[in-house]
């Protein structure tokens, strides 16, 4: 049996104790009475859940997945979706099918620890063109039950491992969609999308359970129109994503979400793409060169247009660190929203994203005061920290 000590970050708050595990999961945890000599010791949290990360340290999920694992592991993501951009439905389709037979063969390594595959992210097809944002909008579709199938594959199938699906909910077929989504258990997230209130509230009845990067490429708050933004803000029916860069959503708008949400509304995604934490400046994916400027990917379109916003150059570590640091976020906050919001979000709380006998033994050590990754463990295995490279 091992353990962990430190600062436990138990329900929100954090309480000096010792986390013991023994194989892959927590065994015991035990509080220490006496706090006074807590402040010194290193902050233990679960280990990172990213709802929405397209790449780490120079790889991106097709054909790259297992070392785009390590790299999230070394940075103190334990668990993430894979988040695939969007194609022609069958396309999409061969494309999951391979990443999911890969993300099994990662889940069940035994030699370099890695983060777990939770299933697959599809960002679109079955968004709004006109918020597509850095999506290709020739490759987009209107919502159908038909054009899902062709993604999922066979009815008899796994589904392809497809955990999470963002749409616009006010494009026609959407709701005939989500129906199908739901039934099929797979998570509706509604984003790239100019729906009003109402257009989400409805979506939100029929089982729609997240909104997509809150803020972003998506209908924002009017006094007389909420949008999506609105209603994300004021319903409990979503959990809402929200990149911790400082660059796609500013600090004000970060203290309102908090104020509106709460730590337990919102989660920390990195929406990172391939070139985060791997220390270029410019990478090129999907035919485009992507230039990095204040913590984020951008893109231009074609020579004489101007640069477009198109992903994260940081780690959830990264963003808890800047937010912390910038007092925007306590760290009981921000190691909140990166973990037990992101697992309560897709269902996984009783797997993974606390701390409690029976769940995975998943955890990331910082110290207390910088926030220095000390140490991240995947299923009781350690990992040697990634050398963040800002």
């Amino acid at each position: 049996m091992s353990e962990l000590r430190g600062r436990l970050l138990i329900g929100g708050r954090t309480v000096p104790g010792v986390l013991r595990f023994a194989g892959e999961r927590i065994t015991s945890i035990e509080i220490d009475s006496d706090p006074s000599p807590s402040t010194e010791l290193p902050l233990v949290a679960p280990g990172f859940v990213d709802l929405h990360v397209h790449g780490s340290g120079g790889h991106d999920p097709v054909g790259e997945l297992a070392e785009m694992a390590a790299a999230l592991a070394r940075a103190g993501t334990t668990a993430f979706q894979p988040t695939l951009f969007p194609a022609a439905p069958r396309e999409l389709g061969t494309i999951a099918e391979k990443v999911w037979s890969d993300a099994q063969t990662c889940n069940a390594s035994t030699s370099t620890p890695m983060a777990r595959v939770v299933g697959l992210h599809l960002e679109g097809p079955f968004v709004n063109p006109l918020r597509a944002g850095a999506l290709p909008r020739e490759v987009l579709a209107e919502p159908s039950v038909a054009g899902l199938r062709e993604i999922v594959g066979p009815a008899s199938g796994g589904g392809r491992g497809i955990r999470t699906v963002t749409l616009a909910p006010e494009l026609r077929g959407s709701a005939d969609l989500i129906s199908e989504l739901v039934r099929m258990d797979i998570r509706v997230s509604l984003g790239h999308s100019a729906a009003t209130a109402e257009d989400a509230r409805r979506a939100a009845l029929a089982g729609a359970v997240g909104a997509t990067h809150l803020f972003n490429a998506m209908s924002g708050i009017h006094h007389r129109e909420v949008g999506l933004a609105g209603f994300a803000l004021t319903s409990e029916a979503l959990y809402a994503e929200l990149i911790g860069d400082l660059v796609h959503v500013g600090a004000d708008a970060i203290h309102l979400a908090l104020s509106a949400r709460g730590p337990k509304g919102l989660c920390l995604v990195s929406d990172a793409l391939k070139g985060a934490g791997h220390g270029c400046d410019v990478f090129q994916w999907h035919g485009r060169d992507h230039e990095r400027h204040d913590g984020a990917w951008y893109f231009r379109a074609s020579p004489t247009s101007e640069k477009q916003l198109a992903g994260s150059a940081l780690s959830q570590l990264e963003m808890v660190q800047q937010l912390v640091r910038q007092g925007i976020l306590s760290a009981e906050e921000a190691l909140t929203m990166a973990s037990e919001t992101p697992a309560r979000a897709l269902g996984m709380e009783r797997e993974l994203g606390s701390f409690a006998p029976g769940l995975r033994a998943d955890a990331v050590v910082l110290h207390p005061r910088t926030l220095d990754l000390q140490s991240v463990l995947v299923g009781g295995r350690v990992v040697s920290p990634m050398a963040l490279r800002q």
